[in-house]
């Protein structure tokens, strides 16, 4: 006999067999440090960088969205490419908007583009560099790909360099392509006779 003024437990299924994942094996998750031993109370703090010498020749590489290699762009082309996300682009700053050739990476892209044709960014945007996230891309990338680069007054791509994604100290690759866009963002001065 059940009691009708408790609730009908049903039995539990057996959960599905998660996936082996190359991190944390059989897992879900992975604890790391609790509170109050945050990785910041025990991991030593970088300094602080400091701001970057602007000159004539200075662009900065703002991201459209996280992760799209600005950083590493950055420190390949030389001090006179900044990046953005550490140091914001001065007052109507030459700006070359970095994307990555996915659906979300394109579409933020094209509101950056529409928060520039709006006047809400304060800098001058110059170019779209599309950084290829795959060796190849779908038909429908490449369409989306064209159709935001088109509000844009120019566009360069990066193919996809798997390299940049392993730990180490990126190269640049000899792709005539990349060593095309790197002489692009960083020209180098003539001397005068």
């Amino acid at each position: 006999m059940t009691n009708p003024f408790l609730p009908v437990v049903e039995p539990e299924e057996a959960p599905e067999e998660i996936e082996t994942d190359p991190i944390l094996g059989d897992a879900l998750e992975q604890t790391g440090l609790g509170a109050p031993r945050m990785a910041r109370d025990i991991a030593p703090t970088a300094p602080a960088e400091p701001a970057p010498a602007v000159t004539a020749d200075t662009v900065w590489l703002v991201g459209a969205s996280g992760g799209v290699g600005v950083t590493t762009l950055a420190r390949l082309a030389g001090d006179s490419v900044i990046d953005g996300g550490l140091h914001e682009p001065v007052w109507q700053a030459p700006v070359y908007v970095v994307a990555a050739t996915h659906p979300a990476g394109l579409e933020a892209a094209a509101e950056l583009a529409r928060a520039n044709a709006r006047g809400d960014v304060s800098y001058d945007i110059r170019a779209l560099l599309l950084v290829h996230d795959r060796p190849k891309l779908s038909r429908a990338t490449v369409q989306l790909a064209k159709q935001v680069s088109g509000v844009y007054p120019r566009t360069m791509t990066i193919p996809f360099i798997p390299a940049w994604r392993e730990p180490g100290t990126p190269e640049i690759p000899k792709s005539v392509r990349v060593q095309l866009v790197m002489a692009a963002l960083a020209p180098k001065r003539k001397k005068k006779s």
